[in-house]
């Protein structure tokens, strides 16, 4: 009987100990998986910002200002918009200075190309 009850209470502490390492080995994982949904849960905070900020951004260039500072940005004019271009040569504005010009030839040019305006 001795030898009966020895064997019981060693099957009962083997029984115990797997226990014990199976509740362990559940409590290791649930804390991963605590640890990652934590992490997930961040990013998904962060995608969210991401997303309301490029929707703000969206919305922003979809309005008439943005569309027409874009355009003129790009050299483009919208209805009844007149496109003018300054000169900045101010021998240009003086009309007394285009009658007066001297023209070259073709051969002063290539005199004056060749061997620099005398």
């Amino acid at each position: 009987m001795r030898v009966g009850r020895s064997v019981v209470a060693v099957a009962l502490c083997l029984s115990g100990m797997v226990l014990a390492a199976a509740f362990l080995g559940i409590t290791v994982q649930a804390n991963a998986l605590a640890r990652e949904k934590a992490t997930l849960q961040a990013e998904i905070a962060s995608t969210l910002t991401d997303q309301s900020a490029l929707k703000a951004h969206i919305a922003t260039q979809k309005t008439d200002d943005y569309v027409t500072q874009v355009a003129r940005n790009l050299g483009l004019i919208g209805q009844n918009e007149t496109l003018f271009g300054v000169q900045r040569d101010a021998s240009a504005n003086d009309p007394s200075a285009r009658g007066t010009a001297k023209t070259t030839t073709h051969v002063e040019k290539w005199i004056a190309f060749f061997f620099g305006s005398r």
